[in-house]
């Protein structure tokens, strides 16, 4: 199965793209397949940096969406459906170990081995306008603002590390319509796909 892999802070918009699309929990990942020998580098990387932020107050969290964002992928990758799973993935998890670590430059690795599909889909916002946001569901439990700058930089390593081995990205500002932004990713899920269709009767 083809995949495009959405990312960006909490409060920026995520779940009102891509859960329009695929629920977040579609994908069961409690029995996944083993993930492929090809991304064997990616899985060391991934050990190296949960190594690196194992006394992050956090770390407990950070561990449990790896595993289950890994799980995941891995059976949408073996999963036979023509259709294109949009949801969040492992550029999200990057951005995970990039607010954690003193030096976010170390998530320049990860994105250089991150397994990539189709593409993927950067959402931003101003931080002010996403923090407030996230003070917005502080009655939730659910105030994320001090993840929102400490994302920025990983954030743009990502971008400029996947666009560098000729990643299809698509930045969008949520400071517009959901359906705009739906619509945009559309746009891009079937340009990619009529690409990759192409290029495999090529």
């Amino acid at each position: 199965m083809k995949w495009i892999d959405v990312f960006g802070p909490p409060g920026v918009g995520k779940s009102t793209v891509c859960d329009h699309f695929w629920h977040p929990h579609a994908i069961p990942h409690q029995s996944a397949p083993l993930p492929p020998k090809e991304w064997t580098e990616f899985l060391q990387e991934c050990a190296r940096l949960l190594k690196a932020v194992e006394g992050h107050f956090s770390f407990q969290n950070c561990l449990g969406m790896v595993t289950r964002s890994l799980r995941k992928m891995s059976a949408v990758h073996v999963k036979a459906d023509d259709r294109v799973y949009i949801q969040t993935g492992f550029a999200q998890r990057g951005l995970g170990f990039g607010w954690r670590l003193s030096d976010p430059e170390r998530v320049r690795r990860y994105y250089e081995l991150m397994p990539v599909s189709l593409g993927v889909v950067s959402l931003y916002a101003p931080p002010d306008l996403v923090e407030a946001r996230n003070r917005g569901r502080e009655a939730q439990g659910e105030n994320r603002d001090y993840m929102v700058r400490a994302m920025e930089r990983p954030r743009q390593i990502a971008i400029d590390v996947l666009r560098a081995r000729g990643v299809a990205v698509l930045e969008l500002d949520t400071r517009t319509s959901p359906q705009e932004l739906r619509n945009q990713v559309i746009g891009f899920r079937n340009r990619l796909a009529a690409n990759a269709v192409q290029s495999a009767a090529a």
